[in-house]
């Protein structure tokens, strides 16, 4: 399978073998997920539970990659997502309205709106870069590339750390500045105790580069 898993979204792509796809990735090899989104990104129904399993309870960092037009549920999809990647012709179309309320929080928290403040309903490439709902753009054609070039940087990183990471972040969002920056110390201390610390470090002092295992 190696270090970086894909999944690409289609129309004949049920939500379900999405999450299947997915746990099978976390109970493997990879360290990180790239999602490219095909011409017609829907997975079926994506409601906000999924959209909260994927930002917040899937262990792995996910980069979501797409061109042209993306909505509806590979939209929402897309939101669960930790990075996003696109072409500079794509646009992300956002329904406010019809969004459930989990998926429209995540929005909401990407976009650093307010509760209550409207969504934008559609941003064009470099609207949603600005606005920090993508990571990176590219030129037309080159998000799949993109994306890739984020996940070998992060699949050459430690994984334990990765995960924790993550967990740092979705744990944060609610939690008081000062709070939040004490839990993440505490991740940073158990970090301390593993081999992969241990591999960072003699790889430094050897000046070549490390070989993580996830332990």
């Amino acid at each position: 399978m190696g270090a970086i898993g894909t999944l690409t979204l289609s129309g004949g792509i049920s939500a379900d073998a999405a999450v299947e796809a997915l746990a099978g990735f976390a109970a493997g090899d990879a360290r990180v997920v790239v999602v490219e989104a095909g011409a017609d990104a829907g997975p079926g129904a994506w409601p906000g539970e999924r959209v909260r399993w994927l930002w917040r309870d899937y262990p792995l960092p996910v980069v979501f990659a797409f061109e042209g037009r993306l909505e509806g549920a590979g939209a929402a999809f897309a939101l669960g997502c930790d990075i996003r990647v696109c072409g500079e012709a794509a646009a992300m179309e956002l329904d406010g309205e019809s969004m459930d309320g989990l998926t429209a929080e995540r929005a909401r928290t990407l976009l650093g709106l307010e509760a209550g403040n409207a969504i934008p309903t559609r941003l064009t490439a470099g609207e949603a870069l600005e606005a920090g709902l993508v990571s990176r753009v590219g030129p037309a054609g080159s998000a799949a590339e993109v994306a890739r070039g984020a996940a070998e940087a992060v699949a050459a990183r430690g994984p334990i750390a990765t995960r924790l990471a993550k967990e740092a972040v979705w744990r944060g969002l609610d939690q008081p500045l000062e709070q939040a920056l004490r839990f993440e110390t505490d991740l940073t201390l158990l970090l301390q105790a593993t081999k992969d610390r241990a591999e960072g470090v003699r790889a430094f002092l050897e000046k070549r580069p490390p070989d993580f295992t996830g332990e």
